[in-house]
């Protein structure tokens, strides 16, 4: 799992940087689940997995994601993280949060799960018209 948790933090770096979500794709399996559990989002597989980055990714303007902590174990790792940058309005943030991926196991496997949880209030503002 440490080798995907690796394979995964890179994909993330390159989705932020270049805005493509291609290496996240590669990274998932068939039967993959991902989840924003702020939101009623949820993507299945490889297709599923590229709407959810690409909404994800949509989001913003530039972007930059920070791993601050990682707990790692046999087919789970739980990730913390701080992004900030701009939204595509142009209004800078910094929101921070906690991204738990699955796998099976090995290290050389693919995505089975991904679930993120973060700090909503940034973008609660920027809807609301209060930011």
């Amino acid at each position: 799992m440490h080798t995907l948790t690796e394979r995964f933090t890179a994909a993330l770096h390159h989705l932020d940087a270049e805005s493509d979500p291609q290496r996240m794709v590669d990274l998932t399996g068939e039967d993959a689940t991902l989840i924003k559990l702020n939101s009623d989002h949820e993507a299945q597989g490889p297709d599923g997995a590229r709407r959810f980055w690409e909404d994800y990714r949509n989001v913003f303007g530039e972007l930059e994601t920070t791993f601050t902590s990682s707990t790692v174990g046999e087919k789970t790792a739980a990730l913390e993280w701080e992004s900030r940058g701009t939204l595509r309005s142009g209004r800078p943030f910094t929101y921070r949060g906690v991204t738990v991926i699955e796998g099976d196991g090995s290290d050389d496997g693919l995505l089975t799960g991904v679930r993120t949880y973060y700090d909503s209030a940034a973008f609660l503002q920027e809807t609301a018209g209060t930011a």
